[in-house]
């Protein structure tokens, strides 16, 4: 037999040369791989680069949008009460996300403090409560022109009481991280402007929708605002979405919905199927309205294509409310609708005529309010500057004496020695130490006058 035929590979050519330590191509190859690593590199710094230019690009237009979409504050004035102030906080919640959630309103706020922040903040409308004796008054703002609409809460019911009400509450933090879907009803009426007015106003307070861009995965509530023509009010609903897969059962919807039944009580899986008690559709007794989804939603078994039901469930806060007035501009200016007082033509023309010189006598009131406060700031500063003076000289006036007391007095030279106290500054300090007698000394010397006091007793006629 002759010699076996040696490997001619490539790989084992390059084994035995690096056992003897001949690498003769080893350049050629470093070279080439260094030449490949430095492309991928490059491709990947490339891909780095534009995938920063986009989020870059994302970011500026996702501040673009949401400087475009309205912002809102709800506050109160003055004293409203703990159930007020409860029912301001179920207002914002309807309004997240594009609200002040945690807004702290304190005694020393102004009413114009609001105002003022809110153009450097992008506020857009302002929302605020106020009670009297009688009645609860809502108002709306559009800043910074205005209108202002001015609402009467006849009822509200508060969130917490809706959801205690309920069987099974829906309530997560995941509904509120986008704006609700808004429906008005019954406000386009024949010669009623007003309603006009105010339907605008509402739905200029929440972001409009796209519907070629909308995505129905992130509507999960929605605001229903209802204006009734016979008791002249308006109904404000808040409702949470909940959609449900149409055509199963209820032991199919939990096997779908991913939640795990309990099968101890039957033998096979198909008595769990089959079973005529799991088949009732009792857990939601009022209507629902199937409809065929365009787009995946987030909710287990809801497809594209697929029917599915839509359940409205409330989680409040609920409120009943009646328009009283509506003013041009923010709390000042001529009134454009009043529910209570009715007025002529002639009348509404006076009133425009005297609405410039009404304007320049508030501007004059403000200005006069103000200079008073500064007169009264500085009044106070001159004051407190006179007493430390003389509390100043009456602390140098006690050094001196005691340092003549003392004989301190010889340590200072001709030129550096205070002048001697005055008789006059001598009365004064004793006048003013006696008049700075300890309570204890006083009482003491009442009680010694009460006992010198002679006493008198009364003989009782023995029988």
């Amino acid at each position: 037999m002759g010699k076996p035929k040696g490997r001619r590979g490539k790989s084992a050519r390059r084994a035995r040369q690096g056992q003897l330590g001949l690498m003769s191509n080893a350049g050629k190859k470093s070279k080439q791989f260094t030449k490949l690593t430095e492309l991928r590199e490059e491709k990947k710094d490339e891909k780095r680069e534009i995938e920063a230019l986009k989020e870059k690009v994302r970011g500026k237009l996702a501040d673009e949008q949401a400087a475009k979409q309205p912002h809102s504050f709800v506050i109160h004035t003055g004293s409203v009460g703990r159930y007020v102030k409860r029912l301001e906080r179920d207002m914002r919640r309807v309004m997240e996300p594009n609200t002040a959630s945690h807004l702290k309103v304190s005694k020393r706020n102004n009413f114009k403090d609001f105002i003022v922040n809110a153009a450097p903040l992008g506020v857009s409308h302002l929302t605020v409560f106020t009670k009297t004796e009688e009645h609860i008054n809502m108002r709306i703002m559009r800043l910074p022109q205005g209108p202002t609409v001015s609402f009467r809460v006849k009822n509200y019911s508060l969130a917490r009481d809706i959801l205690s009400s309920l069987k099974r509450p829906v309530i997560f933090q995941e509904l509120f991280l986008n704006s609700p879907l808004v429906v008005l009803n019954g406000f386009n009426q024949p010669d009623a402007k007003h309603l006009n007015l105010v339907q605008s106003l509402i739905q200029n307070m929440f972001p409009s929708i796209h519907v070629d861009t909308l995505n129905l995965a992130n509507i999960r509530r929605t605001v229903l605002v209802n204006y009734e023509l016979e008791t002249d009010t308006i109904e404000f609903r808040h409702y949470a979405i909940k959609t449900v897969p149409a055509g199963l059962s209820k032991s199919a919807k939990k096997i779908v919905q991913s939640r795990i039944p309990d099968l101890s009580k039957y033998e096979d899986i198909s008595d769990y199927f089959l079973n005529p008690g799991a088949l009732s559709e009792s857990e939601y007794e009022e209507e629902q309205v199937e409809v065929d989804l365009p787009q995946d939603l987030k909710t287990r078994g809801c497809k594209k294509g697929q029917k599915t039901k839509i359940r409205l469930v409330e989680i409040g806060p609920r409120l009943t409310l009646q328009l009283t007035k509506i003013e041009e501009g923010i709390d000042e200016g001529e009134v454009l609708y009043h529910a209570f007082v009715k007025k002529s033509t002639k009348e509404i023309v006076a009133l425009r005529r005297k609405l410039p010189l009404i304007r320049k006598r508030r501007l004059r009131h403000q200005k006069n309010v103000e200079h008073a406060v500064i007169r009264k700031l500085e009044a106070r500063n001159k004051r407190l500057e006179k007493e430390e003076a003389d509390f100043n000289i009456r602390k140098e006036a006690l050094i001196r004496k005691q340092k003549q007391v003392t004989g301190d007095e010889e340590l200072y030279s001709d030129e550096e020695k205070p002048p001697p106290i005055s008789r006059q500054e001598e009365e004064e300090m004793e006048s003013s130490d006696e008049n700075d007698e300890p309570p204890n000394k006083v009482r003491k010397e009442e009680r010694n006058e009460k006992s010198r006091r002679p006493k008198f007793r009364t003989s009782k006629n023995k029988s």
